[in-house]
């Protein structure tokens, strides 16, 4: 960790937030509307062997129409949704449909096109070994030189916030879990005096390992999980900004 981040202290408003913040109902039940047609269409277009899944009013599980994905449907761990026997693209479109039509989320607003531009005849060998890299131990937080790959995986169409969500997706609690790198949150990190000389969107992985370690370390010092802090800088930042309460959130303050 940089020696400066060391000398942050998770803010006291923080702290008082996220002991009243559930994990389950805060993170995991965070859910956005999707047009599955919208997606699904446009992925069969394109060739593009992934079909993205949300649930009804009910909790069925449906591929068309209007449908419902809560982050915790993200999670490699859960069975709320069946993404089939080969998951791994099915995922990846997953997050970026939750993140993409999340109104509380920055970022861009574009169709993440995995194509390899360059390799018509393999176009997703190049995605497939991206996703393998995040898998692995050491994760995109670990930046040390006994990685045997170093910066972002090349990923075609994927931004860094989307392949952190992926991460964080893949990889279950603890220490090293990548953390959601969001426009907002980072923001709002850096009006806190945290150093960093580039937008989210340029991050490098050494700082975009940065970010997530030290929204651990904040978790560790405030008693609470790491999401609920990435989600305190993200509503606090906007809250700053003057946008209204998100659909039934509860009051920073």
């Amino acid at each position: 960790m940089n020696r400066g981040d060391e000398m942050l202290v998770v803010p006291k408003d923080c702290v008082l937030w996220s002991h009243h913040q559930p994990y389950a109902e805060a993170v995991l039940d965070d859910y956005t509307t999707v047009d599955l047609d919208r997606w699904n269409n446009r992925l069969a277009s394109l060739r593009i062997p992934a079909r993205v899944y949300a649930t009804d009013a009910d909790g069925e599980q449906i591929e068309s129409g209007i449908g419902h994905i809560r982050r915790g449907d993200l999670e490699a761990t859960s069975t709320r949704l069946n993404l089939g026997p080969e998951p791994m693209l099915n995922r990846l479109y997953l997050c970026a449909a939750w993140l993409q039509s999340h109104s509380g989320r920055g970022g861009l607003r574009r169709f993440p096109d995995v194509r390899d531009p360059h390799d018509t005849t393999r176009p997703f060998d190049m995605i497939v070994r991206a996703l393998d890299a995040c898998e692995r131990v050491p994760t995109l937080v670990e930046t040390g030189a006994f990685r045997n790959w170093s910066g972002w995986p090349v990923a075609p169409g994927v931004g860094h916030s989307l392949m952190s969500l992926y991460g964080w997706a893949i990889h279950g609690p603890g220490p090293d879990r990548p953390q959601l790198l969001d426009t907002y949150s980072a923001a709002s990190l850096v009006r806190y005096g945290w150093m960093v000389g580039a937008g989210a969107s340029q991050f490098s992985v050494r700082s975009y390992a940065r970010y997530s370690n030290l929204i651990h370390r904040w978790a560790g010092q405030a008693g609470t999980k790491p999401e609920i802090v990435e989600l305190w800088l993200n509503r606090d930042w906007q809250r700053r900004l003057g946008r209204t309460a998100l659909r039934g959130e509860p009051s920073l303050w």
